[in-house]
């Protein structure tokens, strides 16, 4: 991996099938709502929890260097810790 190298996208690291299991964690029934708040990052849905949760627990060192490199993109409790 170059130094130089672009921080990964939030699609980038969900895994197969994570629309479902999102939906599944959540409780929310529309797809097309949660592939968009992937997508573009809508750090302001109530759904961004459970995705970055997901990112994370699937994901642990994609999700640290995103997050390294999107900290206004954390909830205030994860940015304290």
């Amino acid at each position: 991996m170059k130094n130089n190298q672009a921080p990964p996208k939030m699609r980038q690291l969900m895994p197969e099938g994570f629309l479902g299991t999102l939906a599944d964690r959540t409780g929310c029934t529309s797809i097309p709502d949660l592939s968009q708040i992937v997508l573009r990052e809508r750090v302001k849905s109530k759904y961004w929890p459970a995705v970055l949760a997901l990112a994370e627990a699937t994901n642990p060192q994609g999700y640290a260097a995103w997050a390294q490199a999107n900290p206004d993109k954390l909830p205030a409790v994860a940015q304290a810790a």
